[in-house]
């Protein structure tokens, strides 16, 4: 006996609470792990929108802390519905309604999309939910950004379990085992690209040396699979928008890839529609006062908000008097300078609102009828001729007025005084033989 225990290797491994069969204790014990993998195929990582960015910036200063009023964990409840209090401090809540959800806290029950609030109390959350199923249920709540995801610093976020009329066993994790709660996809996310974010609580720290591994992420969108041990969000391309419905499947496996129990370490969900318009963080770039309005730190301009269907605003006669000091003086009809009626303001303004063109210009090599235009609008004038430019410049002083066009002269027969040999030498059109 002595001599078959001689130089047979022992393998210290950490203990793994959660799993219990014998098969999975000698799979364990032959050291293989389950290594991570990176999302491939058509499938890639990217970074995430420029919104999404500057909002994560500005959100760095708070340290949210999230703690739970009533009913206390594991409460049993009598039926009816359910009265439920929290407290959050030190995270803003906002909810523009322009701009869309700000900062927010998240509620999850079992593996149901999460209640998104926004409203607040002194910093307590007060919210009434319908009578649970009877059993037992588990609840999770955390601090959410405007798309989202969860906020993962320490005290951001929290569980517990109510039982309705009284516990049913098997159907809720032991209390130090792991379990998983999936974030997004939710209702905020779209397709393109695609917020993939998770909780895993009670998750045992691993990595802290080669091999330590305690736990798996395997995450599955419609066909393509690929392996995390983290809890960090991922933002996603390359969903095939070509299906009708693109799903995502977040299993929760241990260090050497068999499921854990219960039945939130593996849920399915349906990847939403693009939201029409797209929400304003998956913008490249967002102002200061976009950043302020969904963080709640600032209201819309009332004076600056138009309404649907109205009419846009008139410039005053200061506005026109700035818009003409772009303008030069002799490209300005009669018709089109500003005077004191409000008729004239308002075609000059639409001019130039509309970007159209204020004064109509002659073409190059076009040739205008004076006689023709004088004779059919007497109010209009054309392009100031050379002679009004000498009288404009030797005056400057001189109040602004139209440009004098001056008709030129019918050619007629000269005259002349002229006699004996010296008419002789002109034709009888005045020109010289």
């Amino acid at each position: 006996m002595l001599l078959l225990g001689i130089g047979q290797p022992v393998l210290a491994m950490p203990s793994i609470p959660w799993i219990k069969s014998a098969d999975s204790k000698s799979a364990f014990d032959s050291g293989t792990t389950l290594p991570t993998q990176n999302p491939s195929g058509r499938l890639r990582e990217v970074e995430p929108p420029g919104g999404v960015q500057q909002l994560h910036e500005a959100l760095a200063k708070y340290h949210p802390r999230l703690s739970l009023i009533s009913p206390a964990d594991r409460s049993q409840l009598k039926g009816g519905p359910l009265n439920l209090e929290l407290k959050i401090e030190d995270w803003p809540l906002a909810n523009d309604l322009e701009l869309g959800l700000g900062p927010h806290v998240a509620i999850q029950i079992d593996d149901h999309p999460p209640l998104r609030i926004s409203e607040w109390e002194e910093n307590y959350l007060k919210l009434q939910i319908p009578a649970l199923s009877p059993g037992s249920h588990r609840f999770s709540a955390y601090a959410a950004y405007p798309w989202g995801e969860a906020v993962k610093t320490p005290g951001a976020s929290l569980n517990w379990q109510l039982d309705q009329l009284r516990p049913l066993a098997g159907t809720q994790p032991e209390p130090d085992s792991p379990w998983l709660a999936v974030v997004s996809p939710a209702e905020l996310g779209s397709e393109t690209p695609l917020l993939l974010d998770w909780l895993v609580w009670n998750a045992p720290l691993q990595n802290l040396r080669a091999g330590d591994a305690r736990w798996r992420l395997r995450i599955t969108i419609n066909n393509d699979s690929f392996v995390v041990d983290q809890q960090e969000a991922l933002w996603l391309k390359g969903i095939d928008k070509g299906n009708d419905i693109n799903s995502v499947q977040m299993e929760l496996l241990n260090g050497i890839g068999e499921s854990i129990a219960p039945v939130f370490n593996n849920q399915l969900r349906a990847i939403p529609g693009g939201r029409n318009p797209k929400p304003i963080w998956l913008q490249p770039n967002l102002t200061g006062t976009e950043i302020s309005r969904l963080l709640g730190e600032a209201q819309p301009d009332e004076q600056s908000a138009t309404l649907p269907n109205s009419e846009p605003l008139q410039p005053t006669a200061s506005t026109l008097e700035s818009f003409e000091e772009f303008i030069p003086e002799q490209e300005l009809t009669e018709e089109e300078r500003p005077s004191d009626s409000s008729s004239n303001a308002g075609s000059l303004t639409e001019g130039l609102v509309m970007g159209e063109p204020v004064a109509n210009k002659a073409k190059p090599n076009e040739t205008v009828d004076v006689q023709q235009d004088l004779d059919s609008k007497s109010n209009t004038a054309s392009e100031p001729t050379p002679e009004s430019n000498k009288v404009a410049e030797t005056e400057p002083n001189s109040t602004p007025r139209a440009p004098v066009i001056t008709k030129e002269p019918e050619r007629i027969l000269p005259s002349s005084t002229l006699g004996g040999s010296a008419r002789d030498l002109l034709n009888a059109d005045g020109t010289q033989r």
